[in-house]
């Protein structure tokens, strides 16, 4: 969600006047976020990009309704709407959440450089995807999503606490699992 100013009332709005435009922007901005989400749920990108759908379908069709929370946002709320999905579907199916598929990192520098960040995005991919599934999520939602301890408490449907607790736990395994591969200068 980077070029929206506010999605609070872009969804306010397409609620109210029903402007198709409102959930494309809406979609536009979560979409990738939201289908690394779900991917790190289901099995396969099929099945995240199917559910990324329906979350966007859900906000279409059923308009929930959104409030302002306490230590909440839209960003929360709406993966909290993509992650009852993702269990829904996991009951239905009887899945186990897998790790994430590698992703590549396109090229915009020398080769050099370029290749140099791409393997090291793999083994750092790698490591957050040995992690168990809580902590891979919970990390996932503060450092590339962004979302404070509050909203991803609120996107994981966990207490503050857990979240503290998840995140920490997380990076000891995160430190622990790339020292193994090699990478002893990483932060975190």
């Amino acid at each position: 969600m980077n070029d929206l100013i506010n999605p609070e009332e872009v969804y306010l709005r397409y609620i109210t006047e029903y402007n198709d435009r409102d959930l494309e922007t809406l979609l536009l901005a979560y979409r990738d976020g939201l289908f690394l989400f779900l991917l790190s749920y289901v099995k396969n990108e099929e099945d995240a990009e199917e559910l990324l759908m329906d979350t966007f379908a859900k906000l279409a069709v059923d308009k929930p309704d959104f409030k302002i929370r306490k230590n909440g946002s839209f960003k929360s709320w709406l993966y909290a709407i993509a992650r009852n999905n993702a269990l829904m579907h996991i009951r239905r199916h009887k899945m186990e959440a897998v790790p994430l598929e590698e992703e590549t990192v396109p090229d915009t520098e020398t080769p050099e450089s370029a290749l140099l960040r791409e393997e090291r995005n793999k083994t750092l991919y790698r490591a957050l995807s040995s992690l168990k599934s809580e902590y891979k999520r919970a990390m996932m939602l503060l450092y590339i999503e962004g979302l404070s301890h509050e909203e991803i408490a609120q996107a994981m449907g966990l207490k503050i606490r857990q979240i503290y607790n998840l995140i920490e736990r997380g990076k000891k395994s995160l430190r622990k699992t790339l020292e193994g591969m090699g990478m002893e200068d990483a932060r975190y």
